[in-house]
């Protein structure tokens, strides 16, 4: 009786344990689960979990990509392994989709489409496309909501996040439970048809067209789980240079306005038979950052530019980016992964090594990537792969980000911003409240003798090192000289005591002492470099 009915959370929960057992991570589960034998073993724990994402179905894979931006915790083997994922999403049944449409806009199928496809031009893991006429034999394409056990998967994702928290504890470089309640923030705004709507919105009032044609929205026909976009009578697929120009764009419009979309599939992208015009036909899954967010990444983009290791460390918290209270870590990788990819190097290194190489420097410094700026890179690197795959070879994004992080920093040096910015602040009344008391509680202090005064160094840390090395060297050198001359002096004026080759045995156990320290003085400058 039960069977064809929706597995529940709990049977799903159950089902993960098992896949995690037969994977190597019973462990984690206990009981029975801990003595069960894997079918496989490939080793790696990368590989495995990859595979046990993978057989879990197109949400767990999701979140496997979803996992695979944070070179900032994550290490780069489990990361490479974890970019891979893939399980492809099938369509949902034509029943369940038109109940669905039918529930969300009040009417029959028939009713509300002349004509409506049944099989879907792109089907993705949050949402599925439809091809559609409106009266008057107007073409459009309804994106809504796939039907289906997401809500079960997000559920069952919890309790087992939960369990691996308690289970593992410190011993993993993320928290679980938040990366879970992240991913299901991340996959309830991609289905937000609601929030698709103001990103179109958004994307057609720019000031320079990024798409040449963006669809208009039907809002009669749009509600919380599907959205009806206009659509061009006879649709084509783009080719190789159009696909590059789509790239271009999508890496323009991410770095210089905060918008993106992490799921840029070719299905989303058609050329007008009769005008010839590219469409972004589906602009669903969107995302965009905050302004004050972007000013952060301007400020951190510029003093990249400077080649500013130190302004990069200022600017990070202003993106979101929570620097350690020692940052002389943070600033050796950031100045190696500077000198490795900066200058006129830059354009010779595609995007996702540029953001591999970063992250793993955040990484391996101890800072932690703010959530939405590690899927902004995410999204660069779709784009990039995008343009790889259906665009022109031999080109990467690089180029069309460096132009448009240019422009980015541009605007928010503009002194008609910084005016306008500063116009706003003074405006807001919250900006004086405070004043009073600060003022207040700094005249008490003054009078009672108790102001303090703290001072902030920066570098003088690493100089007092390089001193103190030096000065440890020259008195290891001095030591090794004064044993030369001693020794030299015992085997001259030295008349009696024992003597090998007519040397005094004294005098040559003083010569090898000081060859050695020597010889060892000299390895020590010759691996570090600076001899």
């Amino acid at each position: 009786m039960t069977r064809g009915l929706p597995e529940s959370p709990a049977r799903r929960v159950a089902g993960i344990a098992r896949v995690g057992a037969r994977y190597g991570f019973g462990f984690v589960f206990g009981g029975r689960f801990a003595l069960r034998r894997r079918r496989e073993d490939p080793g790696r724990v990368g590989t495995r979990l990859r595979l046990s994402l993978e057989e879990l179905g197109p949400t767990f894979a999701e979140l496997g990509r979803f996992l695979a931006g944070r070179g900032d915790l994550l290490p780069p083997g489990i990361i490479s392994e974890l970019a891979r994922t893939s399980a492809p999403a099938r369509p949902a049944a034509f029943a369940e989709t038109r109940a669905l449409v039918e529930r969300e806009l009040g009417n029959t199928l028939e009713r509300l489409f002349p004509s409506f496809d049944e099989i879907p031009v792109r089907v993705g893991t949050f949402t599925q496309a439809h091809r559609v006429t409106l009266p008057g034999d107007r073409p459009a394409l309804v994106v809504l909501r796939r039907p289906g056990g997401l809500r079960r998967d997000l559920l069952a994702m919890r309790p087992v996040a939960d369990l691996t928290r308690r289970r593992l504890g410190d011993r993993l470089p993320l928290d679980p439970t938040v990366t879970a309640a992240e991913f299901a923030a991340h996959a309830a705004q991609r289905r937000d048809m609601y929030f698709a709507a103001q990103t179109v919105r958004r994307i057609r009032d720019l000031d320079g067209p990024l798409f040449p044609r963006v669809p208009l929205v039907y809002r009669d026909y749009s509600a919380a789980r599907c959205i009806t976009f206009e659509a061009v009578e006879e649709p084509r697929t783009p080719g190789p240079e159009q696909y590059r120009e789509i790239s271009d764009a999508l890496t323009r419009m991410a770095v210089l306005e905060g918008i993106f979309f992490p799921d840029p599939a070719p299905e989303r992208f058609v050329v007008d038979g009769s005008s010839g015009d590219l469409w972004f036909a589906d602009p669903t899954e969107g995302f965009a950052l905050d302004p004050e967010m972007m000013r952060g990444i301007a400020e951190t983009l510029a003093a990249v530019r400077r080649g500013d290791v130190d302004g990069v460390v200022r600017a990070l918290p202003l993106a979101g980016t929570p620097v350690p209270d020692d940052p002389s870590a943070l600033r050796r990788e950031l100045r190696e992964t500077l000198g490795s990819l900066g200058g006129p190097l830059w354009s010779e290194h595609s995007l996702m090594e540029i953001r591999n190489r970063s992250l793993e420097a955040l990484r391996r410094g101890g800072a932690t990537l703010q959530e939405e700026t590690a899927r902004l890179l995410a999204a660069l690197i779709a784009a990039e792969e995008l343009g790889k795959e259906r665009g022109e070879a031999g080109d990467t994004g690089t180029a069309a980000a460096a132009e448009a992080a240019g422009k980015l920093v541009s605007r928010y040096r503009d002194p008609r911003y910084v005016a306008a910015r500063t116009a706003r602040k003074l405006a807001q009344p919250d900006t004086y409240v405070d004043y009073p008391r600060q003022i207040h509680a700094f005249l008490d202090e003054l009078k009672d003798g108790e102001v303090e005064v703290h001072f902030r160094h920066g570098g003088l840390d690493e100089l007092i090192s390089k001193v103190d090395i030096l000065a440890n060297r020259l008195v290891f050198a001095l030591l090794i000289a004064a044993l030369i001359i001693g020794s030299s002096m015992l085997g001259i004026f030295s008349e009696s005591g024992f003597r090998l080759l007519g040397v005094s045995v004294f005098g040559l156990v003083g010569f090898v002492v000081a060859a050695v320290m020597g010889l060892a003085l000299l390895i020590g400058i010759i691996r570090s470099g600076r001899l």
